[in-house]
């Protein structure tokens, strides 16, 4: 074809492709701490060449073992395609992503419970029942370990009022034991339950099996004909027998009604409750003196030392397994089952390398930030320098986007309170541009809202021209619609608003 013309063209180019190992790494540094305990638990599940040797959030258990085996046991075989896979997953993630804005259960059942005239023993009970329940409105613990033993009025009386009464909570089912007892408070308290269906649901469920209408008649019909034979006629059980109808017709409306019933009563309302943050870095003063000797974990400014420690409490102690390694000296084992077995040591040992790299890399970058802000940790707010992603990579000899991972969504407890490791980070704001002095933006923060809480009480409010003057006699000299804006990010309003 006329004007076109085929070339061979040889081009060189450099590219950095992450391994599997570097690529993990990576994820671990990213991770806080909650997130990577998860990650632990799922590695340690996934590879048996893992061991969690101890937990302190695990009360009561000192290690978590496993039953050895082989790398054949592990073998798993699936028809679902990939495509159908990945269209489930992102399906699944759309759906997890959705907020859940409904009210919690607790909440719910503590709100009915103010308005009732109880008790302050009846309330503190019932409070403990409530708090003991799961997402779907069960209990968590036996009802009976609640109960105070060394209050003598505290007895099986006394939980079965408590029980009744937040059973009477709207929804109606919850604070019991199983989807059973759920169905059959649900049950009692309707004044236009079937007697039959009350006896179904009083601990003869196992007659509904299977929900058909001649069977469970059949089923009654036999088990009514035994009781008689072992109680006397006018023995109370045979009395209330009398008063059940037993035939088809009213097993059917029997199970028209328990059809109604929710057996998770509970699934309409959030089982989210207040999200606590927990600290992955804390920071302690030492105290003052030359007797401190720096190391990674030391911090030592002016003679001042401060102590990073990680916070190891959320974290498992996690190891090679001597059971797994131990079981290469097996004489019986092939060559590939050796190899297996090799591999799954070799990405063991990988995994525990690179939760070590994040442990080092946080404590590094947290070792700086003390460094550089000590101002900072010795007086509290107001006191940031300017500090930047990028400055304190250099610092470390890493690219900044180790630091980015290493602070993302991670927190910090020191003696002023606990802060995002984001918030040490504050651009500098130029004062003026001659002598080419700045600031860092806290710091300007922090003035604006002291001056404006000192003038709260003034009759006149304080423009943004007389804020921008009380800065400048602070020897911060920024303009003043610099001052409008910082004062809009404080959520604090204008003059002729306040």
């Amino acid at each position: 074809m006329v004007g076109f013309e085929f070339q061979q063209r040889q081009e060189f180019s450099q590219v950095q492709v992450l391994s599997q190992r570097q690529i993990q790494a990576l994820n671990l540094l990213s991770l806080n701490s909650e997130d990577a305990r998860e990650t632990i638990y799922k590695a340690v599940e996934e590879n048996p060449a893992l061991e969690i040797t101890h937990d302190s959030l695990q009360s009561g258990s000192a290690s978590v073992k496993r039953i050895l085996s082989l790398p054949s046991d592990y073998a798993r075989s699936s028809r679902i395609s990939a495509a159908s896979s990945e269209q489930s997953d992102a399906f699944q993630e759309v759906l997890e992503a959705q907020a859940d804005n409904r009210i919690s259960l607790r909440e719910h059942l503590e709100s009915q419970l103010n308005l009732l005239d109880v008790t302050n023993a009846e309330k503190s009970l019932c409070l403990k029942l409530i708090n003991n329940l799961d997402k779907r409105g069960f209990h968590i613990l036996s009802p009976i370990s609640l109960l105070d033993k060394s209050d003598s009025k505290q007895n099986a009386d006394f939980l079965k009022k408590c029980l009744k009464i937040v059973q009477s909570f709207d929804p109606v089912g919850c604070c019991t034991t199983n989807t059973e007892e759920s169905l059959f408070v649900q049950a009692s308290q309707n004044v236009s339950a079937p007697k039959l269906a009350l006896f179904l649901l009083n601990g003869h469920f196992s007659f509904l099996d299977p929900p058909q209408p001649a069977k469970i008649a059949k089923k009654l019909q036999q088990f009514f004909a035994e009781q008689n034979k072992m109680f006397a006629q006018d023995s109370a059980f045979v009395s209330e027998s009398k008063t059940i109808p037993i035939d088809e017709k009213s097993v059917e409306e029997a199970l028209s009604f328990i059809k109604t019933l929710d057996p998770y009563p509970a699934r309409d309302y959030s089982s989210v409750e207040t999200a606590y943050i927990v600290p992955d870095v804390e920071v302690a003063f030492l105290g003052e003196g030359e007797d401190f000797v720096k190391s990674p974990g030391i911090v030592i400014v002016e003679n001042k030392a401060w102590e990073i420690r990680l916070n190891r409490k959320i974290l498992p102690n996690v190891s090679l397994s001597k059971e797994f390694t131990e079981s290469l000296k097996q004489k019986n084992l092939n060559e590939t089952e050796k190899k297996m077995l090799n591999e799954k040591i070799k990405d063991a040992a990988d995994f525990l390398e690179n939760l070590a790299f994040r442990q080092n890399t946080l404590v590094r970058t947290c070792a700086e930030i003390v460094n550089v802000q000590h101002t900072f940790f010795e007086n509290g707010e107001g006191n940031l320098k300017a500090l930047k992603q990028s400055d304190l990579a250099k610092k470390l000899g890493v690219h900044e986007t180790t630091i980015s991972r290493s602070v993302n969504g991670k927190y910090l407890q020191c003696d002023w309170g606990l802060f995002e490791l984001k918030y040490f980070f504050t651009n500098a704001i130029p004062q003026n541009q001659n002598e080419g002095d700045s600031i860092s933006k806290d710091s300007v923060l922090f003035a604006i809202k002291e001056i404006l809480e000192k003038n709260a009480n003034s009759a006149k409010k304080m423009s943004d021209q007389k804020l921008c003057d009380a800065l400048s006699e602070r020897g911060i000299k920024i303009a003043r619609r610099t001052v409008a804006k910082y004062r809009a990010q404080l959520h604090i309003e204008s003059s002729y608003n306040r």
